[in-house]
């Protein structure tokens, strides 16, 4: 599939400049099919429904995995990036004397799992940012033999900036400590290689950069953690082999099954199969290079105007969260909507502006966008 094949499957772009897939991608023409798909299925086909919930789920684990380099039997279905992130903390020992390393910009669900009565004792630490960035040395040097583990989040949101994961995984390995990646502002919009990144742990919600549906996420844990780890929770979803409720005998299954605990959401997965398919079908070395070219584009035409942009420069510091810093964010906001350009005005960064390019956006998009900016500055 090539980039205008899959800008033309977008229906909201005949009559919007969307901008904003940070925050919740549109339906696509295939997700709406999907969706209509699967409720009629529901409605006249339940019985053949039912015995296929296992493919469903199973057929959009292995596209994410293939999307970020796993195996299917590392990944697992979950409700929310903030639930992969609780469930990578929960399979960390925290011992006595442990600390936990994340930058100033970590996302909270990274963060507040950390904070339970019974990880309470591990010590936080925060790396701040030099000029504007977050420096691998600088996480480096806040590591050492008794960090359980390094959180951050893989690009962030309030100001696009992307870690080098490869680097920050060298780092923790070093000294023992795992890395636990929140990828809701990358996963999609750029390459991922968990195995080869050296990626312990990763969560991503399905309704961003993935061009899915929101209440759906995928949680990847490395094989090695898996098989060492107790299941989420004791469940006929998670059992290996059924025994009577009265036993207490329990056999998890292998990998990242003994992770799913019910019937999965099926109406989520439809939705968000589709993405998947467009994005590995589209290839996500192209993905990338399209999305840093909007991205770099973006900044390049947000400076000439005397902004101040949060967002690198450097293509490799970046991915498709672009932000700028406005102290009138949210009217910003407003009056691009009522035009028909959406944007995101600070709702949680009350003085930026984000701009969130992505697979089926092209230059025409933000020359429309920058022309409704130039009308509201002036």
């Amino acid at each position: 599939m090539d980039l205008v094949e899959a800008r033309s499957r977008f229906p909201i772009l005949r009559e919007r400049t969307y901008l904003f897939s940070g925050g919740h991608s549109p339906a696509s023409s295939a997700a709406r099919k999907a969706v209509q798909r699967l409720t009629d299925e529901w409605t006249y086909e339940i019985a053949d429904l039912y015995g296929r919930l296992r493919e469903e789920q199973d057929a959009v684990r292995g596209l994410f995995a293939d999307l970020i380099g796993a195996s299917t039997d590392e990944i697992a279905i979950v409700e929310s990036t903030g639930m992969g992130s609780n469930l990578a903390v929960e399979m960390i020992e925290p011992r006595r004397g442990a600390n936990v390393v994340f930058d100033e910009w970590s996302y909270p669900s990274s963060i507040y799992p950390w904070t339970l009565p019974e990880r309470a004792h591990v010590e936080r630490r925060f790396v701040p940012a030099r000029d504007g960035l977050i420096e691998v040395d600088d996480l480096a040097e806040a590591i050492d033999d008794d960090t359980l583990a390094v959180s951050i989040s893989h690009v962030t949101q309030g100001e696009g900036f992307r870690q080098d994961l490869g680097a920050v995984a060298e780092a923790a390995h070093e000294h023992g400590a795992l890395l636990l990646v929140d990828a809701a502002q990358s996963a999609g919009a750029v390459q991922i290689d968990v195995h080869q990144q050296g990626v312990d742990f990763l969560a991503a919600g399905a309704c961003k950069w993935l061009l899915g549906a929101s209440g759906l996420a995928y949680f990847y844990a490395n094989r090695r953690h898996l098989e060492s780890a107790p299941p989420h929770a004791a469940a006929p979803g998670s059992a290996g082999s059924h025994h009577p409720a009265h036993s207490s005998a329990f056999e998890p299954k292998a990998g990242a099954d003994r992770l799913q605990t019910g019937i999965p959401n099926l109406i989520g997965l439809a939705a968000s199969r589709p993405g998947l398919e467009m994005l590995l079908a589209v290839g996500m070395d192209k993905v990338e290079q399209h999305v840093l070219d909007l991205s770099g584009y973006c900044v390049e035409g947000l400076r000439e105007r005397g902004l101040e942009v949060l967002t690198p420069a450097e293509p490799e510091r970046r991915g498709g969260v672009v932000a700028v810093v406005m102290e009138d964010a949210l009217e910003a906001e407003a009056f691009m909507a009522e035009r028909k350009v959406d944007v995101f005005g600070g709702h949680t960064y009350n003085s930026t502006l984000r701009v969130d390019p992505h697979v089926f956006n092209n230059r025409d998009d933000l020359d429309r966008f920058f022309e409704v900016l130039d009308e509201y500055l002036s």
